[in-house]
């Protein structure tokens, strides 16, 4: 979302962008976010996060899992259904595969993201580099 001055600068080159809100001002499409009325009327369950917060927080579980020693090579997520505001998540990730690159140690996860419900929210796999394991 941009700021207020922006938003306003772009709006006025591009006419066409803002959707009207309910006194017919146009606004940001990014309004499903946070409004319930809009996020509905685009046939959504009602307003609901950002895809990128959720892929964040599949980073966050694999950077607080590696711990400051390691680091998060790679990250390649899938939002695959809308969490609607009031929903609660559950991140849960497996390791599927330890092997060396060379002098990297690498392990391979897959990370799902659940609803209450227990419906699949969003999907990653990721890669991290650990240190070697001491002995």
């Amino acid at each position: 979302m941009r700021a207020h001055k922006l938003a306003s600068q772009l709006m006025r080159r591009h006419p066409g962008l803002g959707i009207p809100n309910s006194y017919n001002i146009p606004d940001v499409p990014e309004r499903v976010h946070w409004e319930e009325e809009l996020a509905k009327a685009v046939g959504t369950p009602g307003a609901y996060d950002y895809g990128p917060e959720r892929i964040s927080w599949m980073g966050h579980l694999m950077t607080n899992w590696i711990g400051d020693d390691g680091f998060l090579h790679k990250l390649d997520a899938k939002v695959v259904r809308h969490n609607p505001e009031g929903d609660f998540l559950t991140i849960r990730g497996t390791v599927t595969n330890k092997y060396r690159d060379g002098d990297k140690h690498c392990v391979e996860c897959e990370l799902t993201a659940r609803q209450q419900d227990g419906e699949t929210s969003c999907t990653a796999v990721a890669t991290a580099h650990l240190p070697p394991r001491r002995k």
